[in-house]
């Protein structure tokens, strides 16, 4: 039987995980923060605490010391904010005083232009670095807000996808359960055409050794007929055969007497004629075996009635489908009844398996989900322009530090001649000091708040990955939850036996969802699903019913009787020896052609009154001979083909007719003694079919409600979109905004340092320092640098 498919529903794709540049540089933040917290996962206390939904001191101890990376790095934020600003101030307050570099003074040493050199390509590596950094931040800034504006829209999906899984469980089952419709319309049918289906059964079973009888009898019959009718053509064409040789002989006879007195009258001219008295019939058809006892014999057994015998037992196997029919009406009206308690029990069972009413539960708090990401998307979003306002300025403020550098590093060089004294540099050169002093006042400026926003961050993105993200990936966040949590209570469900951690496993594998929750624990589907009591009365009612069969008589007595005299009657032994004896000679002594030819021979020196006597005689000899050639012999030529004909089939007759009686015996005893059991197996096989439908369907339910009802690959996958969501979209895109600040302002103090250093080469000084070759020393010329003292002078 053929029943219906599961639905098969269409779901939205997945949430992608991320992948590129992205992936990479998540990768690289992950990697920072596995060496920040490196306590294994779950912290002791966090049991304590979900249990008791309290913290203790103890628990604040512990959760101290689980973030203790944290801690530390949050320190180290911290001082850098308090030194950054006290630095700050201190520089701003020890320029103005003119200290710290802030003279407008540059010593000249041989080794200044190596130096300016060295300073403004680090600056400018240093410059890229930050650039690089920032052009992360602006990046993971509008991966934030892509998040949460896609963000919606995925989890939106996947609660859809949840939904219609859930809609589909309570289709399937509903469709697994409407099935059984088709093994009972099927055992219906059956009942009603028993007639057909048992009947043609019981008749074809009965048919097997009954038509095989049947067929040698109508054989039987055919080959004594065709027998009958061998002897009636052998005995008619001996009867025409007689006839024409008594005709012969009376001619003969004749001619011969005319011949004989001619001659007489002719005299010595005649003396030379053939003598008449070869003019005889040599062949004489006389006798031939009497048939009549046979084919009396014959006659009677064929117009005994046999064949109305046949008919009869025909009739009757093709009255069993009714006769089964008429004697079944009761009976198929209680299998009829039977079958309605069936389909009902069955669809008790839909009503016993709760877990469907448990889903339409899990489908209210899905709704209930949907209606608060509506309900707040609005605010989120706006909420969500105003940070990434706020992400923009900061990475706009690291931009001006890295615009002010580069226009520092751009300007300066095109103004600067190394042989120019400093307190003459030009506007291009003394701009390009500038901007690289206002990179690092700006840097001094904005280095506590950047870092204190990379603090904030990095306390809640970071915690947010090694505390949810990286358990939820490799599922230890699911094994904390079985452990701590009751999802069943949390669902509103009586699953009390519902583990996240297998449920993932299983989902993953597409497993079905009566395994993955273990529902035979909960559901005994044999029980539900148990008919066997009503199949039981199935098979009671059609056995206890009683299915009578005609009697059959394949022949009578008295035709077995003829039969028996036909096959004992020597039909196989008659003799035609004498007819072959006779048939082999020649029909007359002498070919009368020939003797013709002779009398023409004598007519021609006979007297002309005999002349023409002798001719005509020649000329009816020869007409004799054409009427033997044209009619007796054929004769012959036909009674012999006759009476091989009719010795063919006497020959073998006896034995089929011996064989025949076996046979109608064998028949008959196999009716009279085996047509109970044929309908007492054929009623076995019966019931076994129409139970075997149940059987099949029962086992098909089975299957279908344990193997392939619900198959939870869906829910595995909203557990990842949801991971992809939460985690790569949204908390990744946060450590990466995070870490990208935390880059560039750390790398602002190389950045103040270097740049601070190298606009002294630049800016126009207002005291200078010359210079000179060593060989134009008024001192000594010395290898020891210690006596070199270089000639200054000083312009205002």
């Amino acid at each position: 039987m053929e029943y219906g498919n599961l639905t098969d529903p269409v779901y939205s794709p997945e949430a992608a995980p991320e992948e590129g540049a992205m992936k990479v540089f998540s990768s690289m933040v992950h990697s920072y923060l596995d060496l920040v917290q490196r306590n294994a996962f779950p912290p002791a206390f966090l049991q304590q605490v979900i249990k008791e939904e309290g913290f203790t001191t103890d628990d604040v101890r512990e959760a101290l010391v689980y973030e203790v990376g944290y801690l530390v790095a949050l320190a180290i934020g911290v001082v850098f904010i308090v030194l950054m600003t006290l630095v700050g101030l201190f520089f701003a307050c020890c320029r103005c005083c003119g200290n710290c570099g802030g003279k407008m003074y540059q010593k000249q040493t041989r080794n200044i232009n190596c130096r300016r050199r060295f300073q403004y390509i680090f600056l400018f590596c240093v410059t890229l670095v930050i650039l690089a950094g920032d052009i992360c931040a602006f990046y993971s800034n509008s991966k934030i807000n892509q998040a949460v504006s896609n963000g919606f829209k995925s989890v939106n999906d996947t609660v859809d996808n949840l939904k219609t899984y859930v809609n589909s469980v309570p289709q399937d089952v509903d469709l697994i359960i409407n099935s059984s419709k088709i093994p009972i319309n099927k055992a219906n049918s059956s009942a009603t055409g028993i007639g057909a289906i048992l009947g043609g059964a019981i008749k074809s079973s009965i048919e097997i050794q009954a038509n095989d009888t049947l067929y040698t009898i109508q054989s039987t019959v055919n080959d004594l007929n065709s027998t009958a009718i061998a002897l009636r053509h052998v005995n008619d064409s001996f009867n025409a055969l007689l006839d024409t040789q008594h005709q012969l002989v009376e001619n003969l006879t004749t001619i011969r007497s005319n011949i004989n007195d001619t001659l007489n009258n002719c005299g010595s001219p005649c003396a030379s004629a053939p003598s008449v008295s070869e003019l005889y019939m040599d062949a004489n058809f006389q006798s031939i075996p009497s048939f009549t006892d046979q084919l009396n014999d014959i006659d009677d057994f064929l117009n005994s009635g046999v064949g109305d015998t046949i008919q009869k037992v025909r009739q009757t196997l093709d009255d069993i489908p009714q006769t089964v029919q008429n004697n079944t009406k009761t009976s198929v009206q209680e299998v009829q009844d039977q079958l309605g308690k069936i389909q009902q029990k069955i669809q008790d069972a839909r009503s016993s398996i709760s877990i469907v009413d448990t889903l339409d539960q899990v489908n209210s708090f899905l709704d209930s989900v949907t209606d608060s990401s509506k309900k707040y998307e609005s605010d989120v979003k706006q909420y969500e322009y105003y940070r990434w306002i706020v992400g923009i300025c900061l990475s706009c403020i690291i931009l001006l530090v890295v615009v002010c550098n580069l226009f520092g590093l751009l300007l300066a060089p095109c103004g600067h001649k190394a042989n120019v004294d400093p307190t003459d540099r030009g506007c291009a050169s003394n701009s390009g000091g500038d901007f690289l002093m206002a990179g690092a006042g700006f840097s001094f400026i904005f280095a506590w708040l950047l870092m204190l926003v990379t603090a904030v961050l990095f306390a809640v993105g970071g915690n947010a990955y090694t505390s949810l993200c990286k358990p939820w990936r490799n599922q230890q966040l699911y094994q904390v939850i079985d452990e701590n949590v009751n999802l069943s209570k949390l669902l509103n469900t009586d699953l009390n036996n519902l583990n996240l951690t297998t449920l993932y496993r299983d989902c993953r594998n597409d497993n079905s969802l009566w395994n993955t929750l273990n529902l035979n624990s909960m559901y005994n589907l044999d029980s539900y699903l148990n008919i066997s009591e009503y199949t039981g009365d199935v098979n009671s009612t059609l056995q206890n019913t009683d299915i009578k069969i005609d009697n059959m008589t394949f022949l009578s007595s008295d035709q077995k009787d003829k039969v028996s005299a036909i096959a004992t009657s020597g039909i196989d032994l008659y003799n035609f020896s004498d007819f072959t004896l006779q048939s082999s000679k020649n029909i007359t002594k002498m070919n009368l052609t020939l003797f013709a030819s002779k009398l023409d021979d004598v007519a021609n020196s006979a007297p002309s009154g005999s002349q023409k006597a002798l001719r005509d005689e020649a000329v009816a000899l020869r007409s004799l001979q054409s009427s033997i050639n044209a009619i007796m012999v054929p004769q012959i030529n036909n009674l012999t083909s006759s009476i091989g004909d009719l010795q063919n089939k006497a020959k073998f007759l006896p034995h089929a007719l011996n064989s025949t009686l076996k046979s109608i015996s064998a028949a008959q005893t196999f009716v009279d003694t085996q047509v109970v059991a044929i309908v007492k197996n054929e009623t076995i096989n019966y019931l076994n079919t129409i139970v075997g439908y149940f059987t099949s369907y029962v086992d098909w339910a089975k299957t279908m409600l344990t193997q392939n009802l619900a198959r939870c690959g869906p829910l595995a996958g909203a557990l990842n979109s949801a991971e992809v969501i939460g985690c790569q979209y949204l908390v990744d895109s946060l450590n990466a905004f995070w870490f990208s600040l935390g880059w560039c302002t750390i790398f602002f103090l190389t950045s103040i340092i270097t740049a601070v250093k190298l606009a002294k080469h630049y800016r126009r000084m207002k005291t200078s320092d010359i210079y000179e070759n060593p060989n134009n020393h008024m001192e000594m010329a010395s290898t020891s640098q210690q006596f070199l003292i270089p000639r200054a002078t000083a312009k205002s």
